[in-house]
């Protein structure tokens, strides 16, 4: 049984560029198939849904949720979705006054989203996803992150056959605690398997419930319950809470402080508590957006501001 909701972008939440999301940080179990991003769903029931994103701008723009339901589901279960892909696609951010006013003010991020005007941060469904994201993407090459989400959801993740395409869910602690580490390891995880492993035992033994952490309104609360975690630093922990809880956070890594330094400190290497008092003033609530366009096509944009960056962008998906 196939249901589609139109879901109307509110003017607050505009610019929307539904486009970005379909270009960028694409990763498994989502798919893009032509002006869709498709991802299978299991419901706390344990009913499977295929569910389709797209956009509509005309005559108002709205976003496009189709629900594939492999199971048949009740009212009460069309509702939870929909409330989580509106959640997860940011459809009630309201991004206006940071690309037509703050963006505007400042040279560096006016160039930062000329490709990407209206860039919404999308979240990610589950906080346990999240964290497994930040794992593998600890000291890689960006476009390797790609590979071995992919490679751990087609491993672990449950799948369905529609047609002629296998779809799969992204994997759960369940799976993950029970699973050898010489199978973690072959998705090409290296030394994160252990990691990765171990957060999934640590929820299951401590039957922790990481999607609650959103309910907790002190962020440093959430962050020092991260940091309990396997493998959880403090650089997963801001990154987790930026995609797993949209909260404004600005994580220091190699990438994000060589854009400090490059373009807001003529290239002089600042210290990690300076470069924070920086963000924190400067940009305050908005610093998570900020991030997103700091990072993304960094070194594409860098020369309209008379500026080189050294390191390459893998933020388009493959």
């Amino acid at each position: 049984m196939n249901k589609t909701f139109q879901i109307p972008i509110p003017s607050s939440s505009q610019p929307y560029n539904f486009n970005y999301f379909l270009t960028h940080y694409v990763f498994y179990p989502w798919v893009v198939e032509g002006k869709e991003l498709v991802r299978l769903f299991k419901l706390p029931s344990g009913k499977f849904v295929l569910v389709r994103v797209g956009y509509r701008h005309n005559p108002q723009p709205a976003l496009l949720i189709a629900l594939n339901e492999l199971e048949r589901l009740n009212a009460d279960e069309q509702l939870w979705l929909v409330d989580l892909i509106l959640w997860i696609f940011a459809v009630d951010e309201p991004v206006k006054e940071f690309y037509e006013v703050i963006c505007q003010k400042d040279a560096v991020l006016k160039a930062a989203c000329q490709e990407i005007y209206g860039a919404h941060l999308r979240t990610d469904p589950y906080v346990f996803e999240s964290i497994l994201g930040v794992i593998v993407a600890q000291n890689v090459q960006f476009q390797r992150i790609y590979t071995m989400t992919e490679l751990l959801c087609k491993r672990f993740g449950e799948k369905r056959t529609i047609g002629e395409k296998t779809y799969y869910t992204f994997p759960t602690p369940q799976v993950i605690a029970k699973a050898p580490l010489s199978e973690i390891r072959a998705c090409k995880v290296g030394y994160r398997d252990k990691y990765i492993k171990g957060v999934a035992e640590e929820v299951m033994k401590d039957n922790l419930d990481l999607d609650g952490l959103r309910n907790e309104k002190d962020p440093q609360t959430i962050r020092e319950k991260l940091m309990e975690l396997p493998g959880v630093g403090p650089y997963t922990a801001d990154l987790a809470m930026a995609i797993g809880f949209r909260l404004p956070m600005f994580h220091l890594d190699l990438y994000s402080r060589e854009a400090l330094y490059t373009f807001y400190f003529h290239g002089k290497k600042i210290s990690d508590e300076r470069l924070r008092e920086f963000v924190d003033v400067r940009w305050g609530k908005w610093k998570h957006h900020v991030m997103l366009l700091l990072t993304t096509n960094t070194d594409t944009w860098a020369p309209s501001t008379g500026k080189k960056f050294r390191l390459k962008s893998g933020a388009k998906s493959p």
